[in-house]
């Protein structure tokens, strides 16, 4: 998360080294340890710049948005700098992530990224595609979403795909699709939130295959979805798409050595889940996402303060959106 200029204040202070200009715009990018050891340096010692970001080809053009059932506009900015493409969280674990969405989140993103035109992925089973049919297998999703966007989206601003939790490894799946389909088109960047890397070996499981009963008492276990559990027409509604995301991540065959050509950020918060298991994403765990990706300037973030849910939280959800626009507006 950014630093502040309070929090270098603070640091100056403590290093005694009243007499080292703050220079906010750059030294708010840096960590604390950055900046502490600048300080104790009396400004003589800076970090190393950034890597390069990849320079591979990505979408950069002028054409408008395409319509695709997939897609959803919070708000149509004619003259966003780019595009930011958002695949909300899932009802994977046993959730209430397959009844979120981003106009239920803690901010308005489309006030809080103002140079930016946000899409948010719609999924079959909830909003205007609640009666279609769910999707349990990620190649058959992952094909008919890249598919469409692929049109939708070619020769357009540049875009960025933000995946939280699972929806994460379905924007890793839909890139590598888009760039197989147009080389010369696809994603920026992939910002990959509060999700363990394509190639972690930890989510197959046999949850999804559980009876009726069975699996509602498992979600009651869980915690998170009492909203859901305590009101018959929204357990009826949500309990199918909750079960049909958990089928999606536990069958999920994983990376396979296959390696996405974009710029990827994993962001995790440090703190646990409000969820009764604690859930948490381990540093080593998001720190796979590096391995599956062929583009230098892929980064880890950790967010101290925040936890898992971390597009649930104002904080998380502000971090990511700068983190994304910062590297955005200088592609």
């Amino acid at each position: 998360m950014p630093l502040s200029l309070q929090q270098l204040q603070a640091l100056q202070a403590d290093a005694m080294a009243d007499d080292v200009d703050i220079e906010l715009d750059k030294m708010s990018l840096w960590t604390a340890a950055e900046a502490t050891a600048y300080f104790e340096s009396g400004g003589a010692i800076e970090p190393p710049p950034p890597p390069p970001a990849f320079t591979a080809p990505f979408t950069r053009g002028t054409e408008a948005t395409g319509t695709s059932p997939w897609l959803s506009c919070l708000e149509k900015k004619p003259d966003a700098a780019f595009r930011m493409v958002v695949f909300s969280w899932t009802g994977n674990r046993g959730g209430q992530g397959s009844a979120h969405n981003l106009r239920r989140a803690p901010l308005n993103w489309s006030q809080a990224a103002p140079a930016a035109e946000i899409y948010e992925i719609s999924l079959p089973g909830r909003g205007m595609r609640q009666k279609e049919a769910l999707v349990t297998d990620v190649n058959q999703l992952a094909d008919a979403i890249a598919s469409s966007l692929s049109a939708a989206l070619s020769r357009g601003k540049p875009y960025a795909f933000v995946g939280f939790s699972f929806g994460a490894v379905l924007a890793w799946e839909v890139a590598l699709r888009i760039n197989s389909l147009q080389p010369s088109e696809g994603p920026a960047l992939l910002c990959a939130v509060s999700s363990e890397g394509p190639s972690w070996t930890g989510r197959r499981g046999t949850q999804h295959t559980l009876g009726e009963q069975k699996f509602i008492d498992m979600l009651r276990r869980k915690g998170g979805t009492d909203f859901i559990l305590k009101d018959a027409g929204m357990t009826k509604m949500y309990v199918p798409v909750i079960k049909a995301d958990l089928a999606l991540e536990e069958t999920y065959t994983g990376a396979n050595g296959r390696k996405v050509g974009v710029v990827t950020f994993a962001v995790v918060g440090t703190q646990p889940g409000r969820d009764k298991e604690k859930t948490k994403v381990q540093p080593e765990d998001a720190q796979l996402w590096l391995s599956d990706t062929s583009s230098p300037g892929s980064r880890l973030i950790l967010l101290d303060n925040v936890d898992w849910y971390v597009l649930q939280e104002e904080t998380g959800a502000r971090a990511v959106i700068q983190e994304v626009s910062t590297f955005m507006l200088n592609v």
